[in-house]
C-alpha cells in the first residue's frame, strides 16, 4: 500500500529521521510509538502529504485514499457536527460523477488500450463506491455521531458553540464515515470519554482498512494493533507484535545482543592475542595475516540504544492539614437550561486518592473549576485547615507564557525556599543544558506538560487537583507519574479517561451521573464492566425526566427530519434504479445491434438471443421496482 524508502529529515543540525524505510500493507494495524519529540506526529504528517522531507521516497497507489486526524486542526466553525460528518460522502458524489464521465468516454474510445484503461478506472470507481456506501447517509451519520458521544441536539449546533474536544470528535466521525484505505490517527482518544473510547475501540477492532495509530494509551494500543513501529534516535524499529509484547521482546533482544556482543569481544581479544603471538614468527606470519583478515571482515555486533531518560517525579512530603481536605455541600450548577449538578455532595479526607469519571458533559472539569473558584455555582465548597492546592488544568500547558523560557517559567512558579532547586528539578523533568533556555512556544505538547508538572512540585502542596494530566505525556512519563501519585502522602482528585493510568491508582472512584456524585468503591476496570450494559456515551448525559422533556420538545423537529431522511432514501433509490434501467437498456441496444448485423455463428447467435431474453426480464423487474419507488416518493411529497 505505502512504501517509505530512505526517508531523511533534519531540523537544523538535528536528524529527525535518518534513512528510514518501512512498508504498510492493506490490513496492517500499526501502533506508532516513541518518546515525546521523537517525531511520531511528523512522520504521520509526511505520510499524509502535509510535511516536506529532505530525501527519500514515499510510494503509494494513485487510487489510495487516506484519512488523517492530527492532534490539532483548523475547523469550519460555521458548520454543525452533522454537516461536518456529511462531508464524508462528498467522495460518493464525486465517484458518481466519475462513473458517468467514464461511461461517456467509453462510447468514444478510439483504441482498445484506451477502452481497457477506462474499464479499469470504472471497476476501481465501482469498487470504491461499494466500499464507502452510496446510500443511507443520514442513518450512517446519526449512528456514528451517537457512538462517538453526541446527543441529538448537539449534532445540529454550530461548531463555534462547541469545545475543541467536541469539534475533534466531529472530524473523527467524518474520517470514519469516509472509510479510507488508510487511517492515520494522532492521539484520537485525547478528547474522548471512557464510553466513547470503548466504542471507538470496538469499531476500529474490525475496521476494514489499514490503520497507523499514535497513542499513549497502552490498553488502546494492545487492543487494536498487531504491529509496532518505534521511532528511536532517528531510526525505525519494526516488530509484528502489539505494544506490551513489543516492550518484552525488545528487552529480550537487547539482552541477546549484549550477550552476543560480549562473546564477540572475547573472540576478538583471543584472536588479537594470537595475532600478536605469531606476528613476529616467519613460519606463522601467513597464519597471523589470515587471522587479521578475518577480524577485518568481522561484522561487529552493536547493542541497540535504549532511551533510558525518564522523569524523576517524587512529590515532596505533604504539609500537615486537617482531617477534612474539601467538602462540597449542596452544590447546584446549570448552563442555561442544561443542568449539571443538583444539590451534589462530596467529602474528601486527608490522604485520599480519588478519580472523577463519567461521560463528557457530566461536569468533571466543571466540578474541578468550582473547587478552584474559577466557576460560579450555588451551594458551598469548603477547604479544610491549612489545605494548599496544586492545580493542573486541562489547558495548563497552554496557560504558560509562550514568550518565557523554561527556566523563567519554573522560577516564577517556585516558592521562595525552592528557588535554588529549580535547575535540579528541571533536570529531573528532562530539561537539561540548553533546554532550559528554550521558549515555551517551541516546546512540544509533551514537553509543556512536563514543565507544567514540574512547576507544581516547586511549591509545598497537600491537595493535588489534576484535570487530564496525561494528555500529552508519553507512555514512559505516564508510568513515572502514576508511580509518584501512588506514593504521594497527600490527597489528590484526578480527572482521567486513561484506563491503564487509573487501574490500581485510586482508593475511590467518583462517578458523575444524574446531576450527582456517586461513590463507586471499585477499580476502573470493574466499573467499565458494570457499565457495559449501558453502552454508549449517553451515560450520565441527563436524567429520565430531562430526556422526556427533550423528547416532547423535539418531536415535531424529529418527525420532519425523519420525513426528509425517508425522502432522500427513496429519492436515492429512484435515481439508482433509473441509472440501472439506463445501463440495462444500453446493454440491450448494443446486443441487439450485434445480433442484427448477421454473419454471427449459429451457436453464438443462440447465446445472443438467450442473453437478450434475460435482459428483457431484468429490465421488466427493475421497472417494477422503479414504479414502486416512484409511487412512494409521490406519497411522501403529497
Amino acid at each position: 500500500m505505502i512504501t517509505v524508502q530512505g526517508l531523511t529529515l533534519h531540523f537544523g543540525q538535528r536528524p529527525m529521521f535518518d534513512d528510514i524505510s518501512f512498508f504498510i500493507g492493506n490490513d496492517d494495524k500499526i501502533g506508532l510509538v516513541g518518546r515525546n519529540g521523537a517525531g511520531k506526529s511528523t512522520l504521520l504528517k509526511i505520510m499524509a502529504g502535509q510535511q516536506h522531507y529532505d530525501k527519500g521516497t514515499i510510494g503509494k497507489p494513485k487510487e489510495l485514499t487516506m484519512g488523517y486526524l492530527p492532534q490539532e486542526m483548523a475547523h469550519n466553525l460555521t458548520l454543525t457536527p452533522w454537516e461536518v460528518a456529511m462531508k464524508a460522502f462528498e467522495e460518493a458524489l464525486t465517484l458518481n460523477a466519475t462513473l458517468e464521465r467514464i461511461e461517456r468516454e467509453l462510447h468514444t474510445a478510439t483504441s482498445d488500450d484506451h477502452a481497457m484503461e477506462l474499464a479499469t478506472e470504472l471497476a476501481h470507481a465501482h469498487e470504491r463506491l461499494n466500499a464507502i456506501g452510496a446510500a443511507d447517509h443520514d442513518m450512517q451519520v446519526e449512528r456514528m455521531l451517537k457512538g462517538i458521544g453526541f446527543v441529538e441536539e448537539d449534532m445540529h449546533r454550530k461548531m463555534s458553540e462547541l469545545s475543541g474536544g467536541w469539534r475533534m470528535r466531529a472530524e473523527l466521525a467524518r474520517l470514519l464515515l469516509m472509510r479510507p484505505d488508510l487511517l492515520l490517527l494522532d492521539e484520537p482518544t485525547n478528547h474522548l470519554d471512557l464510553p466513547a473510547i470503548q466504542w471507538l475501540e470496538d469499531l476500529l477492532r474490525t475496521y476494514p482498512s489499514a490503520i497507523v495509530l499514535i497513542s499513549h494509551d497502552k490498553t488502546f494500543l494492545d487492543s487494536l494493533t498487531k504491529r509496532t513501529l518505534e521511532v528511536l534516535g532517528g531510526k525505525i524499529i519494526d516488530r509484528k507484535v502489539p505494544w506490551s509484547q513489543y516492550v518484552e521482546l525488545r528487552k529480550v533482544e537487547r539482552e541477546q545482543q549484549a550477550s552476543a556482543a560480549k562473546q564477540q569481544q572475547q573472540y576478538i581479544k583471543e584472536t588479537t592475542d594470537l595475532i600478536n603471538k605469531f606476528r613476529a614468527k616467519a613460519s606463522k606470519a601467513a597464519f597471523a595475516q589470515n587471522l587479521i583478515n578475518k577480524l577485518d571482515k568481522l561484522e561487529r555486533i552493536e547493542v541497540d540504544d535504549e532511551d533510558l531518560r525518564k522523569m524523576l517525579v517524587k512529590f515532596p512530603p505533604a504539609p500537615a492539614s486537617g482531617k477534612l481536605v474539601c467538602e462540597v455541600l449542596g452544590v447546584s450548577k446549570s448552563y442555561g437550561d442544561k443542568e449539571i449538578f443538583n444539590h451534589a455532595e462530596l467529602t474528601i479526607a486527608k490522604g485520599e486518592h480519588l478519580a472523577l469519571v463519567g461521560a463528557n458533559g457530566t461536569g468533571k472539569s466543571t466540578l474541578v473549576r468550582m473547587i478552584m473558584k474559577e466557576e460560579p455555582f450555588d451551594g458551598e465548597v469548603r477547604l479544610g485547615h491549612n489545605v494548599i492546592i496544586g492545580y493542573y488544568a486541562q489547558d495548563m500547558p497552554e496557560r504558560m507564557n509562550p514568550l518565557s523560557t523554561v527556566m523563567e517559567t519554573a522560577e516564577s512558579a517556585a516558592s521562595e525556599e525552592n528557588r535554588l532547586r529549580v535547575r535540579a528539578m528541571l533536570g529531573a523533568f528532562m530539561f537539561s543544558g540548553d533546554d532550559v533556555d528554550k521558549k515555551v512556544k517551541v516546546l512540544s505538547g509533551g514537553e509543556r506538560a512536563r514543565l507544567a508538572l514540574c512547576c507544581m512540585l516547586l511549591k509545598p502542596l497537600n491537595f493535588l487537583i489534576l484535570d487530564e494530566p496525561t494528555h500529552h505525556l508519553d507512555i514512559q512519563s505516564k508510568d513515572v507519574l502514576k508511580e509518584a501519585l501512588k506514593n504521594y502522602d497527600g490527597a489528590f482528585l484526578l480527572v482521567s479517561h486513561d484506563r491503564d493510568f487509573l487501574t490500581g491508582l485510586t482508593t475511590r472512584l467518583l462517578e458523575l451521573d444524574d446531576f450527582r456524585i456517586r461513590d463507586q468503591h471499585m477499580d476502573i476496570l470493574e466499573l467499565i464492566e458494570k457499565r457495559k450494559a449501558l453502552q454508549g456515551a449517553d451515560i450520565g448525559k441527563s436524567s429520565a425526566r430531562a430526556k422526556e422533556e427533550k423528547a416532547l420538545k423535539n418531536t415535531d423537529q424529529r418527525d420532519k427530519r425523519d420525513r426528509d431522511k425517508e425522502r432522500r432514501k427513496v429519492q436515492n433509490q429512484v435515481e439508482r434504479l433509473e441509472k440501472q434501467l439506463a445501463d440495462l437498456e444500453k446493454e440491450e441496444k448494443q446486443l441487439q445491434s450485434e445480433v442484427m448485423k448477421g454473419g454471427m455463428p449459429a451457436q453464438q447467435l443462440e447465446k445472443g438471443y438467450e442473453k437478450l431474453g434475460d435482459l428483457a426480464k431484468r429490465i421488466a423487474s427493475v421497472m417494477v421496482e422503479w414504479e414502486t419507488a416512484s409511487g412512494q416518493l409521490q406519497e411522501i411529497d403529497a
